[in-house]
C-alpha cells in the first residue's frame, strides 16, 4: 500500500484520532465491535459511513 499509494497500514487504530471512520467491508469483526466501539475510534464530531449496511441505518451517518 505504502509504494503504490502513499498510505501507511497501521496494526491497530489509535481510539479517538480519526475525523472519519469507513466501514467498506463486511468483516465479522465489525459487526462483534458494534457501533459504540467503532465510533470510539474516531474524534467526537467523526462521521461513520457503512459502505456495506454492517450496522444499523440508525447507528450510522450514512450509507451508500
Amino acid at each position: 500500500a505504502r509504494e503504490e499509494y502513499g498510505i501507511e497500514v497501521i496494526d491497530a487504530p489509535e481510539p479517538g484520532s480519526y475525523d472519519a471512520i469507513i466501514l467498506a467491508v463486511a468483516h465479522h469483526q465489525f459487526v462483534e465491535m458494534g457501533a459504540e466501539r467503532i465510533r470510539a475510534l474516531g474524534k467526537p464530531d467523526a462521521v461513520l459511513f457503512d459502505v456495506k449496511y454492517v450496522l444499523p441505518a440508525d447507528m450510522v451517518d450514512g450509507r451508500l
